[in-house]
């Protein structure tokens, strides 16, 4: 007699079909509902329809329309539709009609269930996770692989633990080690290593979708470096998970925020940001908290949240209501929609190293002190001023020669014009030549530009300019009674440029921190009329410019302060009585204590100044108060606001709690509290994708009805519980999983076990799958031995092909806009990490995307792995691995001498952590000998590829050798088992 059929499951057999063949007309979108039939709830799909027929009549197929729908021959009547595109299987069809006769029983999704820790099936393996595997692969008649050699087991856990390959040292001491603890113990060292938290933030950085780059339109740099470091730290630190969580959603909303706390909450700052002309705030802003609510939703549920903006979900059981009341949890972030020009958008926070803090509480005492000095003197100096002033009043009521051999001109301005970049505007003269035409006029695309006076520039007084790049110039006339020498000063954060009577006397090209007394400069004037022109060239935003003579110098007061000197004291504006000020102690008084110190006070100041540039921000959450309100988007459109909503939790999900407030730390807490069924299993899964190849269920980015059921859905749920009931602690779950017999076996499976189990769910057999990009170039780097090991800090651009940016820039030229033109970094900075490369949105790194990297212009859960001809290209002509098989060539000839043999088997026991069979090291031999050959023709090609990378060659080795060798490199490093682990 045959075995009954084991009953049939909703959730893994029948609801999957239903969901990807019916659920989009008959599910739980009621516009989109056809024939008023929903199948997604049993007691809609069981109702009668509109004709007086059921879809769905238990155990009843015959009597079931759907039954007669799915296997009608009319195709009028078949469903689903021809213009649907869909087809069911005869297998589906035969589902569907054997679960009707099994009583059509429904049961909630799997993902939505509350967790519950699942018995572990009796088994002798001493780590529950084997117990499962086991007890699947009986039930699917399948055996489990042997276990791995040692030397393919501490290759993978390395790789695995901290992203990088085992050095030889640590392979030699592994295989010596004999101890039965040895695995454990290799597991625990490298779960202690500080690469660890580098190799586990490489996934959260595709799901916080970090960048260096702000993404839209002009694509300019941005600074998250710092909450990448958090990063770092918080997973060698091993943070529990809930922590981690709560710190990254809400860290700046916890009593008494540290520092740490809020630089962690900037993951959701890391989304693209907009501040392109002509752009509207309101809309931006919307598309901000839509990427918060959809990054949210996928890292921590695994649900696709983002398809209930414009209409209910077609699947999940969220509504575009429910979507928006999510929604309001982020929408009160206190930031603009349109912002970033000038690097991090607000609101941020500055993040100084202990130095600069140290360096600033520095010099922030020393300017107090300074300052105060200066207060002690103000009486004394107000004095002199009403001395100075009385002296002058006296000279003109007397009418004497005013106290001057020098006698300045109010300025004349021309400008600021705007220009497409400032080289343009310091080479340009814009028809403008000394002796200088007042009535002259100027005309260019905007219009026609003149002369203007200018009386606001006051002597000694800080002047502000505006802008993009642009040119503005000054004149004045200085008269002289006789030939005179005068000394002046000026300061200016751009560049700049002086003539007096046609002869220039100094030019700077560069910006500079601002400071009254940049520079120095001794005008030797003829007696009579000089002209003193100045050009200014701004590179963006804010600028400054001072002048001023020096006291010592005998200068009559210019017209402009001639008239504040007039009016009584009494009747001076306060704008008015600081400009004199400013005027007498810069250009009049004679005191030396008093200069001594302003000049020092200012030198401080610009140190200070600069500091503050230095000073790396990050940006940060922080509310709104009031908080914003938040309304329902019709069609998800910025514009088209419905019923106002306040913020809460999809009605399928546990509920709040009771009496908390509705902000993202009673989210970020309700996400990891006991009751939520899907963090835990959501991030589980993602650490069993990272090691195994492929989660448990397969669909990491999508838990929802769409997605798919779990391989082995108990294991998953065990784990889950596991997760939460340790701590949510990460390295705990991360130990359990590389020492289970499942992690450890061979990868090696016959062809039918993989046509049959494609993606290794099973797991009949180890996990075998290529490498992520940023792996296969840190091997590559680390076994030449050029790989730079610091951690964390600013991004870093290594070797890159062509004028990439410059293509895609808003200005080619990269004065105003950050990132628009590709600098390569040198030396160190060159072999770090790729972790720290630097990640332009708009144009990512190309080797990388090459390889799969995601643009990281949304939150990415999981890689996809593809295998084109561009990527063996990039592996074999990309400077980065052609330096480093040149460098593995050089340290495996110091190594092994002359032995040819020894080196090529060297090189490759570097790389896959093996030594090569007789077949193997036959080819590579022979490999050898054609390249010697080839190089022996063409010396100058071996010279031209060991010229390839800014690493110093040892010229002492030969040539040919080196270069054949260094291919032979080249091709080990591009083995399929070079890159996968």
């Amino acid at each position: 007699m045959a075995a009954a059929k084991t009953p049939l499951r909703f959730s893994r057999d029948i609801r999957p079909i239903l969901s990807q063949n019916c659920f989009l007309c008959h599910g739980q979108d009621e516009k989109r509902r056809a024939g008023g039939l929903r199948l997604d709830e049993r007691h809609h799909a069981l109702a009668e329809l509109e004709s007086g027929s059921h879809a769905i009549v238990p155990g009843k197929p015959d009597e079931s329309e759907l039954v007669a729908r799915i296997t009608a021959e009319d195709a009028d009547m078949r469903m689903p539709p021809a213009d649907s595109h869909k087809t069911l299987t005869k297998q589906q069809i035969e589902l569907l009609t054997r679960w009707i006769a099994e009583g059509a029983p429904y049961e909630p999704h799997w993902s939505f269930i509350p967790l519950k820790r699942p018995a572990v099936p009796e088994s002798s393996d001493a780590n529950p996770i084997d117990a499962f595997v086991r007890a699947k692969l009986k039930q699917e008649g399948l055996a489990p692989a042997p276990r791995a050699d040692k030397r393919t087991l501490i290759r993978r856990l390395t790789l695995d633990l901290t992203g990088l390959p085992p050095t030889p040292a640590e392979i030699a001491e592994f295989l010596a080690d004999e101890r039965p603890d040895a695995y454990a113990r290799l597991v625990d060292r490298l779960l202690a290593s500080p690469h660890y938290g580098e190799r586990m933030a490489m996934e959260w950085l595709d799901a916080a979708r970090y960048a260096d780059t702000h993404g839209y339109h002009i694509d300019p740099q941005r600074d998250m470096w710092p909450w990448r470091d958090w990063v770092i730290k918080a997973f060698n630190e091993n943070l529990p998970f809930d922590k981690f969580t709560v710190w990254q959603l809400a860290g700046d909303l916890l009593p008494h925020a540290t520092v740490e706390q809020k630089v962690a909450s900037g993951f959701n700052r890391n989304h693209p940001i907009n501040f392109e002309g002509g752009a509207i705030p309101e809309e931006y802003h919307v598309e901000y908290v839509v990427d918060r609510v959809v990054t949210t939703a996928t890292v921590w549920m695994g649900l696709t949240m983002g398809c209930a903006r414009c209409h209910d979900h077609k699947y999940d059981p969220i509504t575009q209501k429910e979507f928006f009341e999510f929604y309001a949890f982020f929408n009160n972030i206190d930031e603009n929609g349109l912002d970033g020009q000038r690097g991090n958008a607000k609101p941020m926070m500055e993040v100084p190293s202990d130095e600069q803090k140290h360096q600033r509480k520095k010099l922030n005492a020393a300017i107090k002190a300074d300052e105060a000095t200066l207060a002690a003197m103000d009486t004394r100096l107000s004095e002199a001023q009403d001395d100075w002033e009385r002296t002058l009043r006296d000279a003109k009521e007397h009418d004497t020669k005013d106290a001057g051999r020098v006698r300045p001109s109010d300025w004349h301005q021309w400008g600021p014009l705007g220009v497409d970049t400032p080289e343009i505007a310091i080479a340009q003269t814009f028809d403008i030549a000394s002796p200088v035409k007042l009535d002259a006029k100027y005309r260019d695309q905007d219009g026609e530009h003149g002369w203007a006076p200018a009386p606001q520039l006051i002597d000694g007084k800080m002047a502000e300019f505006g802008g993009d790049a642009s040119a503005v110039y000054l004149v004045r006339t200085l008269e002289a009674d006789d030939d005179a020498t005068v000394r002046v000063r000026l300061g200016t954060t751009d560049a700049v440029e002086v003539w007096l009577n046609g002869e220039r006397l100094w030019q700077r090209t560069k910006e500079e921190v601002f400071k009254p007394a940049q520079h120095e400069l001794e005008l030797p004037l003829k007696k009579g009329s000089n002209e003193l022109l100045v050009k200014l060239v701004n590179y963006g935003w804010e600028w400054q410019f001072q002048f001023a003579f020096d006291p010592t110098t005998p200068v009559a007061p210019p017209p402009n302060v001639q008239a504040l000197l007039n009016k009584d004291a009494k009747s001076r504006t306060a704008d008015q009585a600081v400009a004199l000020q400013a005027y007498f102690r810069a250009n009049v008084l004679r005191d030396e204590p008093y200069q001594s110190l302003a000049r020092n006070l200012a030198d401080k100041r610009a140190a200070l100044a600069k500091l503050k540039s230095e000073i790396p921000t990050t940006m940060v959450m922080h509310e709104l108060s009031p908080p914003r309100k938040t309304f329902r988007l019709e069609r998800g459109q910025y514009s088209a606001p419905k019923e106002e909503l306040t913020a809460t939790t999809p009605a399928a999900l546990p509920p709040l709690p009771a009496g908390a407030p509705a902000n993202r730390l009673t989210l970020a807490n309700w996400l990891v509290s006991r009751d939520h069924p899907l963090t835990s299993r959501v991030t589980v899964n993602r650490l069993w994708q990272m090691l195994f190849g492929t989660g448990i269920v397969k669909t990491s980015e999508d838990f929802g009805l769409q997605g798919q059921f779990p391989a082995n859905p108990d294991l998953l749920d065990w784990l889950a519980v596991e997760f939460m009931d340790s701590g949510w602690d990460m390295k705990h779950m991360v130990r359990l999983l590389v020492t289970s017999d499942a992690y450890q076996q061979s990868a090696a499976a016959k062809p039918e076990l993989i046509t049959r189990d494609p993606d290794n769910q099973l797991l009949a057999h180890g996990a075998r799958f290529r490498m992520p990009a940023e792996m296969i170039r840190d091997l590559a780097l680390s076994t030449s031995g050029l790989l730079d090991n610091r951690i964390g800090g600013p991004s870093v651009k290594p070797y890159q092909p062509g004028d990439l940016w410059g293509e895609l820039a808003h200005q080619k030229h990269n004065y105003h806009f950050s990132a628009q033109l590709f600098v390569q970094d040198h030396g160190a900075d060159l072999y770090r990490r790729t972790m720290y490369t630097f990640w332009k949105r708009s144009v990512p790194p190309p080797n990388l995307n090459a390889l799969d990297a995601p643009s990281r212009e949304v939150c990415t859960v999981r890689r996809e792995r593809t295998n084109t001809p561009l990527q063996a290209l990039v592996l074999l002509n990309d400077p980065t691995f052609v330096e480093a098989a040149r460098k593995i060539a050089e340290r495996v000839t110091l190594e092994c001498s002359s032995d040819t043999s020894t080196c090529i088997e060297r090189v490759f026991e570097l790389v896959v952590a093996r030594k090569p069979n007789a077949h193997e090291a036959e080819i590579l031999a022979g490999e050898y000998q054609r390249q010697l050959e080839s190089f022996k023709d063409e010396p100058k090609a071996a010279e031209s590829l060991l010229a390839v990378g800014e690493s110093p060659r040892n010229d002492k080795l030969d040539a040919v050798q080196q270069a054949s060798l260094t291919n032979v490199s080249l091709v080990i490093l591009n083995l399929d088992e070079a890159v996968c682990r």
